[in-house]
């Protein structure tokens, strides 16, 4: 399944554009939620209210890690190979990096319509509760959601998706070195089925 139309960015360059500010608005999220030091009962309020803001840390990296989304790292490093118009050795080795971090397991969840039952590894469980719960109130998945009663078992499957933060910061500092340094334009002949392969394909 390639990138949706609707919303599509009109060039790698605004892919790029807007995957800046937006990643720099994650991280201040983050670091403005980030709770205090320490455990506490997971049935205490301050206990109810960390685990909401996992959530809701989950739901809001997933735009970056899956694979289709507008400003997902995949695309973010086909626009970056496209945009370093002088192939400026530190952004490419940047770039490099990204996919080095960026593993093929961190590309978590199923595509929509996928009927298949939800394995019990962790590894996309948490799509049920997004896509069940919180994103939207798909049937299907908030039925195979209600294992999110256990905290537990959900917080352990959230954080899975939280390893590709490092991915995710690096990408940030390679793009915004990109523009600060006059680096990055739109290829000359735009084409989104051009650039070399990744390996972040998944």
């Amino acid at each position: 399944m390639g990138e949706g139309k609707r919303g599509k960015p009109r060039s790698e360059l605004e892919r790029l554009e807007i995957f800046e500010k937006l990643a720099a608005d994650y991280f201040r999220m983050v670091e403005l939620f980030t709770a205090d030091d320490g455990p506490v009962p997971p049935d205490s309020v301050e206990g109810e209210r960390r685990q909401w803001v996992e959530l809701f840390r989950a739901a809001l990296l997933r735009k970056f890690i899956v694979r289709d989304e507008h400003v997902s790292l995949k695309l973010v490093v086909r626009a970056l190979r496209l945009c370093n118009h002088a192939a400026d050795r530190r952004l490419t080795e940047g770039t490099e990096q990204i996919v080095g971090l960026f593993t093929a397991e961190m590309v978590q969840g199923r595509q929509h319509g996928m009927p298949a039952p939800t394995p019990e590894d962790g590894r996309d469980i948490f799509e049920d509760v997004l896509y069940g719960r919180l994103l939207h109130g798909d049937a299907d998945r908030f039925h195979r959601s209600e294992w999110a009663r256990d905290y537990g078992r959900m917080s352990a499957a959230a954080a899975q998706r939280f390893d590709a933060e490092h991915a995710l910061g690096k990408a940030l500092e390679v793009v915004s070195y990109g523009f600060a340094n006059g680096l990055l334009q739109s290829p000359a002949v735009p084409d989104s089925n051009t650039g070399p392969a990744s390996k972040v394909d998944g």
